[in-house]
């Protein structure tokens, strides 16, 4: 019913040592032909539901899958065809209660016509081996997807774990990834099908998802929920960025992700001995990386159009001073990967301990954020500008922490102070934005005396920001109460 299966794509560099290897194991080879059904309007994609009927060797079976709560864990119903189907529709499901449910929920109306998306051809060599108490389903595949007159090629490694533990897989798996280079792939054979389809450049960006905590949830597994919830924020913009196929947005959100990571760590420190201490600093190194391309597209999408309406002369961010790092190599590297599965293997771990323990204990944590904003709102104007970054930090850890914590309160009263913060972190964060590109535009002027009109803008603008979060820092500390 559910399929737990973690794919890999294989660089070009690794692929004749990869192929070499894999088939001294003596792998069995299989033909794969598969078609993809949708309706006209592709509500199916739009559901993240593949339906597909693949010719298996000599057999037809006709698959539905569809996403689950766990990110790499997929429902997944099979059936097997008696002969070669002409078309394609959903009378298998009507009997089958989740299927069913699956389907009513994203169409309404199971009478809806199929049609004929993409086909797939592909040449599958697998294997089955044991690791500990787990039996492992290896699948290396090689063929294309194909539209029309277009085509894309699929060179890949799949994981599956057919019994077992998570974490069995991937210890498994850690070797794989140090000896070929193999990086993590979060598209289906479906989701670059319809890209191929669409035309598309770029893969769809991951916003946050929502989190749902219990009551009677212990502080380790509130850890690893929290972790598992932003690591569904991460990997799909992870994936976007590693295989070339991203823009801003994706970058920006894989920073969100990173730093709702990292702030999480921070809150959980003091109360857990869970964390391992040297994930926070991998974090921190990527998301610096990540740094200066994201502050570049940022000032460009928002700096640009005052300093028009401004009458700048000068209307172009500075040329690049020094080499900016492969954010899609920064992906692709053995450590990121290794670390996002640890981090993954983390969060799907179980919690054995009994103890008691209550999310009160992380308000402490909530409690401390919010006093120490308001003591440097006593003072905003006086602090120097390293304390008033570290304002700026500890509204978005507040924030992020808040977001983590708010189904364990009453809607209404996390709302409201949720709306007391969004006007104060945008204040921060414009504030912010202005030192970055004063450090951008302060050496240029050697090169074009137009840089001085920005840089007297960014100072005029610096002052008139610097009072406006003053003033919404006071109005926070003075009318805003924690409701935890």
């Amino acid at each position: 019913m559910a399929e737990i299966e973690l794919k890999f794509q294989i660089p070009s560099q690794s692929r004749a040592q990869f192929e070499q290897d894999f088939q001294k194991l003596q792998p069995t080879r299989h033909r794969l032909c598969a078609r993809y059904f949708d309706t006209e309007a592709q509500q199916l994609q739009q559901n993240q539901i593949a339906l597909r009927q693949r010719l298996e060797d000599q057999q037809w079976i006709q698959t539905l899958k569809a996403p689950t709560e766990q990110q790499f864990e997929r429902f997944e119903l099979e059936h097997t065809l008696k002969s070669p189907p002409a078309s394609c529709d959903f009378q298998l499901y009507r009997k089958h209660k989740p299927a069913k449910k699956i389907l009513k929920q994203a169409l309404g109306d199971l009478d809806i016509p199929l049609i004929l998306q993409f086909e797939t051809d592909v040449a599958r060599y697998v294997l089955t081996e044991t690791h500990q108490n787990s039996q492992i389903e290896i699948a290396f595949d090689v063929g294309e997807i194909r539209h029309k007159d277009q085509a894309i090629d699929i060179y890949e490694v799949e994981f599956e774990l057919k019994s077992g533990q998570l974490s069995e897989l991937i210890d498994f798996i850690r070797p794989w990834i140090q000896r070929y280079d193999l990086w993590l792939d979060t598209r289906s054979k479906s989701e670059r099908g319809y890209a191929l389809l669409q035309g598309e450049e770029s893969l769809p960006v991951q916003h946050q998802l929502p989190l749902e905590l219990e009551q009677k949830d212990q502080i380790a597994t509130i850890l690893k929920k929290i972790v598992a919830n932003c690591l569904a924020h991460l990997f799909p913009n992870a994936t976007a960025i590693a295989a070339d196929h991203y823009n801003s947005d994706h970058v920006h959100q894989a920073r969100v992700a990173i730093r709702r990571l990292r702030s999480a760590f921070k809150i959980f420190q003091s109360v857990t001995e869970h964390v391992q201490p040297e994930w926070p600093e991998q974090l921190r190194d990527i998301f610096q990386q990540l740094g200066s391309t994201r502050d570049r597209d940022a000032l460009a999408e928002s700096l640009i159009p005052q300093l028009e309406k401004a009458g700048s002369p000068l209307l172009k961010l500075p040329p690049h001073r020094q080499k900016q790092p492969d954010i899609s190599a920064l992906f692709r590297q053995t450590a990121t990967v290794d670390l996002i599965l640890q981090l993954l293997s983390f969060s799907q771990e179980k919690t054995h301990s009994k103890a008691k323990s209550s999310h009160k204990i992380l308000c402490k944590g909530l409690s401390k954020l919010h006093q120490q904003i308001c003591q440097d709102a006593e003072n905003y104007q006086e602090l120097d500008i390293e304390s008033r970054h570290r304002t700026r930090k500890r509204v978005k850890r507040l924030r992020y922490n808040v977001e983590f914590l708010q189904s364990l309160f009453p809607e209404k009263d996390v709302k409201t102070y949720l709306k007391a913060l969004k006007p104060l972190q945008e204040s921060l964060g414009h504030y912010n934005d202005l030192f970055v590109a004063d450090e951008l535009f302060r050496p240029y002027v050697k090169q074009n005396s137009k840089a001085w009109f920005v840089l007297g803008w960014i100072s005029a603008e610096q002052q008139r920001l610097s009072s406006e979060a003053a003033e919404r820092l006071q109005q926070f500390a003075e009318n805003t109460k924690p409701f935890w």
